[in-house]
């Protein structure tokens, strides 16, 4: 948890300055915009919800350990079990943790073959 590499800050800082000092020549290229929105959007956001789920795992007494990695996967293998389409968005579940729960939301998707994929999680502390 909290191990998605930091996204690249120098090159969209970089690409910022670049597309404020030289618009035109920025805008010639449209893989400029592209790159700068994808690190922006994508990266930086994938680089901070990691880090929010890590400090949400802290505050429960927990520590980064592929036991702690284990007990929310096999708990996140068993609230897919019983996914349907009805309650496939914003699914809550409660996973007891050293000094509370830890609030799981997750949302699945069924794929064309009926497989479920589980696309978002959210975690939430809730302290005893």
């Amino acid at each position: 948890m909290g191990k998605v590499p930091v996204y690249p800050q120098e090159e969209l800082q970089q690409l910022q300055r670049f597309k404020q000092s030289n618009r035109k020549q920025f805008d010639a290229d449209q893989q400029n915009e592209q790159r700068l929105v994808f690190i922006r959007d994508k990266l930086k956001h994938n680089w901070e919800r990691s880090q929010e789920m890590f400090e949400t795992i802290k505050q429960l007494g927990w520590e980064d350990s592929v036991e702690v990695v284990d007990k929310i996967i096999a708990h996140l293998l068993t609230v897919g079990e019983g996914i349907t389409v009805e309650s496939r968005v914003r699914h809550s579940s409660l996973l007891e943790a050293t000094l509370g729960y830890l609030k799981v939301q997750s949302t699945w998707k069924f794929l064309p073959d009926g497989t479920k994929y589980l696309s978002t999680i959210n975690f939430i502390p809730i302290q005893k």
